[in-house]
């Protein structure tokens, strides 16, 4: 997971979190098929209390609670004319194993907004489906458990 942020002076911005959906890049395997989605997102959250640590494992961060992960990732493939969430064939559970859990971004400065752009690598062939076209559905949650709003990226072709 790949992050800038920046908090130069004092904005006003909302302490919920806000994101939105920058780029998302393809990138090929040795075979040239599809192989890693880079999804970058721009975020911004007035208070900056955004990310955990590794020692945020307390409830409610705790393991197998909905807030362990921060920045819940839901994959989306197409199927007839609508895209639906892709189930784990082995589990029949919806496919969450691709969540994040930002870590700590919040600025030592005076001044605790944050802006900037985070980017993580997701796998272009979630749960061995191959899917030829997916997109994801996401948002971001900050340490209050203040929820974003969420995205849904554009739909990506890909070759397996």
């Amino acid at each position: 997971m790949l992050f800038s942020a920046c908090n130069n002076e004092q904005v006003n911005l909302s302490p919920i979190p806000k994101i939105e959906f920058v780029s998302i890049e393809k990138i090929k395997s040795s075979e040239d098929k599809d192989s890693v989605l880079r999804l970058t997102l721009y975020f911004e959250d007035g208070d900056g209390d955004i990310g955990l640590s590794e020692s945020d494992t307390a409830a409610p961060f705790n393991y197998g609670s909905p807030y362990f992960h921060n920045l819940p990732i839901t994959y989306l493939v197409k199927s007839g004319n609508q895209f639906i969430e892709v189930v784990d064939p082995i589990s029949s559970e919806p496919y969450g194993n691709q969540h994040q859990r930002v870590p700590v971004l919040t600025p030592t400065s005076k001044y605790k907004g944050i802006t900037g752009n985070l980017t993580v690598n997701l796998t272009a062939n979630p749960a061995q489906t191959n899917p030829d076209e997916l997109r994801f559905e996401i948002n971001l949650l900050d340490r209050a458990l203040n929820i974003s709003n969420t995205i849904t990226t554009p739909s990506v072709q890909l070759t397996h």
